[in-house]
């Protein structure tokens, strides 16, 4: 029987949000779990740690390789720890899935000014933090997406 070429052997990725916020398989954490299964090593970057820790587990039982990182990615340090974490256990940095995202209160009439401010900062934000930090990283590896 053919071998199965794993689509990205050899890969390092980065999720942020890679934990589940409510029950069920959430979308970092299924693409976690996706990237692992074809090969990638993922760093689980997550504000709270023990729902990354779920997915980690759910990875390891499926004998692929990750390991976790709490980060609040509207933090630019946090998401340049995060990018050097992944370096630094695994050697280079391939895949950025920027995952975090929230919904505020209410409609464009009602919201809150400081609501607003927050979605942005986790919805828009973080995805430029992270790019700015990873993105010179996988350059250096290659290239990368």
């Amino acid at each position: 029987m053919e071998q199965k070429r794993l689509r990205l052997e050899g890969k390092v990725a980065i999720v942020t949000g890679a934990g589940s916020s409510g029950p069920g398989t959430g979308t970092g954490k299924a693409t976690s779990t996706l990237f692992a299964r074809e090969g990638a090593k993922v760093l689980l970057v997550d504000r709270v740690a023990r729902l990354a820790e779920e997915t980690l587990a759910t990875i390891r039982e499926e004998g692929g390789e990750a390991s976790v990182f709490e980060a609040d990615v509207t933090q630019a340090e946090d998401c340049r720890a995060a990018v050097d974490a992944a370096v630094e256990r695994y050697g280079s940095l391939h895949i950025l899935m920027n995952n975090v995202g929230i919904v505020g209160p209410g409609g464009v009439v009602d919201v809150r000014e400081e609501d607003w401010d927050r979605v942005l900062e986790v919805n828009l934000k973080s995805m430029m933090l992270t790019s700015k930090h990873a993105i010179p990283r996988m350059i250096e590896a290659g290239g990368g997406s």
